[in-house]
């Protein structure tokens, strides 16, 4: 399995952020380090988030929640978590931009559990 580092996600949220506009901006350092090891984490020797969907949906679900950039929070987590799927094996080939906004702005207003981002994110995916 390959994780993102905090570092990772830095550098792809600067990216965006250089390509399409808006403010470059670290809130906190240390709620991104605990984003990027959330996906890792494991209760009494139980994966937290035992599948890759949900791994990446833990990412998408706590960047565009918790704000830990100054801008660009709903664009960051769409991208680490289409990266993270890649680094994985996996590719989202085509979907409908249209649904992945309202998925995204649904992710952010806390209106989708993990286990429905995780079910869009594997619907709209393939092996690579």
């Amino acid at each position: 399995m390959r994780y993102l580092s905090a570092e990772e996600i830095l550098a792809l949220h600067d990216l965006l952020i250089e390509q399409i506009g808006g403010s470059l901006g670290l809130r906190e350092e240390g709620l991104l380090r605990s984003i990027a090891e959330r996906p890792k984490t494991s209760f009494g020797g139980q994966a937290q988030f035992p599948t890759l969907f949900l791994k990446a949906a833990a990412y998408l679900e706590a960047i565009a929640t918790y704000h830990v950039f100054v801008d660009g929070n709903k664009r960051t987590s769409a991208m680490v978590a289409e990266v993270f799927l890649r680094a994985n094996g996996f590719d989202i080939p085509t979907f409908e931009i249209v649904d992945a906004e309202q998925l995204i702005i649904a992710v952010a207003q806390k209106q989708k559990s993990l286990t429905e981002i995780a079910a869009w994110l594997e619907k709209n995916s393939q092996k690579a």
